[in-house]
């Protein structure tokens, strides 16, 4: 079989579908629902536990601005409108918490656990199960599924978009490009890694495209030499989208090339594309930037309102060229998403600049800042330390199947390599980003597993009296029980043992678990009467998340110079950076001090300075496998952890009797010392 033709078969069913009947009498859908419900259990127990993170506390505090009805105003620090809309939403409907603030990621990620459903005829019964559980099981997945960002949210839409692309190339229905439509406009609301996931499909149906139109070539023109076949090859992959945008004006050059019939991915291009493209107009100053030109200021204005138009009458004459009836709906579908949640249902009309510049505007200016200073091969070392069960059958059995020109195969392998090179690349690499790779190995790894389960069932029953495919059955059985334990044991500890204790590089600089103590004792002091307002300092951002923990509390925000020199009522606690106040300050006088650590974080240095050579070193010598069995059992001690510290300073008078507790109430800490 040619590359070309296994391309244009990858839609077609692994297995015949199973006739209808009622879900409660299908046992995939029943299996599938005690994977979803296992994992809505391991998503909300003990939710409120671990401390909020400087980035949750943002979007639990601005939400709760928005359900209290101060307004909501898009801000691309904190990425998209949705899910501020989603957990102010919780807020007015169950109340303001830490539960509240998390549950939305919680149930997208119990949801995700249902979407390999949408896979059935391609991942097979067993596929879908597999894939399931490894959804619900992945210590990625897990761990950010029980935090209050937008990466879940993205990982439902990821899927849905991917199931929009390879059921319509099936079987054409319109349903499809609806779903295409309505999770490309609730990606870009969400969060500004859909650039990413938009380019990387763009250029899997630019792949798929480029072999449909080749395969009609070469129908119409069997005598062309391989070389030539190549050439235009290159050609189609570069300017098929070309093709399909103008389809109806190149009748005379499609019938020279012999390409009479219009292939499902050219409707692909022209959806995804003219969707696509209007989110993209603020890539137009990296060019103009390049040639010496200053965008910014009225010129920057004036180059957005002319680009973003640009765009939209481009997309909507090429859409309307194609279909005007189905173009208008995906259109209308889109923008009946994306517009109203960027301008907060019209209460903020410009935040609907958000959506067509403001976002990829302020993203393109953070790519040279590179927030986290990462290396570029940081998701290939968190891989092997959380997803290795994934890993290893897809480096297994994947590869077979892409060396096999697998369909499928092809499409799950190019979702991966594409958002691990693209992640790769950009400026920001964060350990939440996982999650963008963890998604696309699930669903390889159940695909490989969904063929080779049922094929070794098979083998076995065909071979009672031989040993050989028992000894590689129970070889094969022992691997997995002990990737199993290895994957269970690393999910647990970091969601449930130690969530708020970075001993671990997937816990980004976390609060630490004294910061939720401390603020429960800040409370009962106001609530008792024994103080009367707090003050925070602003130094090292020592305001969150202390404004999430204190919101209803009458506090107040400084500079350091101000909390050291400026009129502080009796009766306040201060809140401060553990150099702020000095240690002979009238602050202190008669006060109670209670020292913490605010924020801690992983130990970084030792694998930000491998270089090759240490690498190829390690590896020879063994050391480089010990150094991660190591890690992987005892991970670094909390005394190697890197940390932010801060004092509370009691007044006289002002320290309630739970301030005399060292102990969270999940656990003992020894973190804080009275003085």
């Amino acid at each position: 079989m040619s590359t070309t033709t296994a391309i244009l078969a990858a839609p077609s069913a692994r297995e015949p579908e199973a006739p209808a009947r009622p879900w409660w009498r299908d046992p995939v859908v029943l299996m599938v629902i005690a994977a979803a419900a296992a994992a809505l259990v391991l998503r909300i127990v003990d939710l409120d536990v671990r401390a909020m993170h400087h980035d949750e506390s943002l979007h639990a505090q601005f939400s709760w601005y928005f359900a209290e009805g101060r307004g909501y105003e898009h801000n691309p620090l904190m990425h998209g409108p949705l899910q501020f809309h989603l957990i102010a939403g919780f807020f007015v409907l169950f109340g303001d918490g830490d539960v509240m603030a998390r549950l939305p990621a919680a149930l997208f990620g119990t949801a995700l656990v249902a979407t390999p459903l949408l896979f059935r005829r391609s991942l097979g019964e067993t596929g879908v199960v597999v894939a399931a559980v490894l959804l619900a099981l992945s210590p990625a997945l897990l761990y950010y599924s029980r935090f209050a960002r937008n990466d879940l949210l993205m990982a439902v839409f990821a899927v849905v978009l991917v199931a929009g692309i390879w059921r319509y190339r099936q079987d054409g229905r319109l349903r499809w490009l609806l779903a295409i439509s309505a999770a490309l406009a609730l990606s870009f609301s969400s969060k500004e890694t859909a650039y990413l996931t938009a380019g990387v499909f763009l250029m899997y149906v630019a792949g798929v495209l480029a072999a449909a139109l080749l395969a009609q070539w070469r129908v119409a023109h069997p005598e062309v030499p391989r070389s030539l076949r190549w050439l235009l090859g290159a050609a189609l992959l570069a300017g098929g989208w070309l093709i399909a945008a103008l389809w109806p004006l190149l009748g005379a050059l499609r019938a020279r090339l012999g390409l009479h019939e219009r292939p499902r991915e050219a409707d692909l291009m022209v959806v995804i594309g003219t969707l696509v493209a209007t989110q993209l107009a603020a890539f137009v100053q990296v060019p103009l930037t390049a040639l010496g030109a200053d965008v910014s200021g009225d010129t920057e204005r004036q180059v957005g309102i002319l680009t973003v138009a640009s765009l939209l009458l481009g997309s909507a004459a090429v859409g309307v060229l194609w279909d005007p009836r189905r173009w208008l709906l995906v259109a209308a579908l889109f923008l009946a998403i994306e517009v109203p949640l960027y301008a907060t249902f019209f209460t903020h009309p410009e935040g609907i600049a958000g959506a067509f510049w403001t976002s990829l505007d302020y993203w393109i200016a953070q790519h040279d800042v590179q927030r986290g200073a990462q290396p570029w091969y940081y998701y290939l070392m968190l891989l092997p330390i959380y997803e290795l069960w994934l890993l290893v059958p897809v480096l297994a059995g994947g590869v077979w199947l892409l060396l096999r020109r697998d369909g499928f195969a092809l499409l799950l392998g190019w979702w991966f390599l594409g958002t691990l090179v693209g992640l790769s690349v950009a400026g920001e690499k964060m350990p939440w980003l996982v999650t963008h790779l963890a998604l696309p190995l699930a669903f390889f790894a159940a695909y490989v597993l969904g063929l080779i389960l049922p094929a070794v069932a098979t083998e076995l029953r065909a071979w009672r009296s031989s040993a050989g495919p028992w000894i590689a059955s129970g070889a094969g059985l022992v691997l997995a029980a002990l990737l199993l334990v290895f994957t269970l044991r690393t999910g647990f500890g970091v969601s449930f043992r130690h969530p708020d204790t970075p001993v671990e590089p997937l816990i980004y600089t976390q609060t630490s678990p004294d910061v939720p103590v401390l603020a429960r004792q800040v409370r009962d002091a106001i609530e008792s009467g024994t103080a009367s307002a707090v003050l925070v300092d602003q130094t090292a951002s020592l305001t969150w998340p202390w404004a999430w923990y204190l919101r209803d509390m009458p506090v107040s925000y400084a500079n350091a110079d101000f909390v050291r020199t400026g009129d502080v009522q009796a009766g306040t606690i201060v809140i401060a950076e553990g150099s702020t106040v000095p240690a002979q300050h009238d602050l202190r006088d008669g006060a109670t001090v209670v020292e913490f650590r605010h924020r801690w974080w992983f130990p970084e240095t030792g694998y930000k300075d491998l270089t090759w050579r240490r690498f190829a070193d390690g590896l020879a010598s063994g050391s480089l496998l010990e150094d991660w069995l190591t890690f992987a059992v005892r991970r670094v001690d909390e005394s190697a952890l890197g940390t932010l510290n801060g004092e509370v300073l009691f007044p006289p008078e002002g320290v309630p009797p739970s301030a005399s507790s060292r102990s969270a109430r999940w656990r003992s800490r020894d973190s804080m010392r009275q003085t």
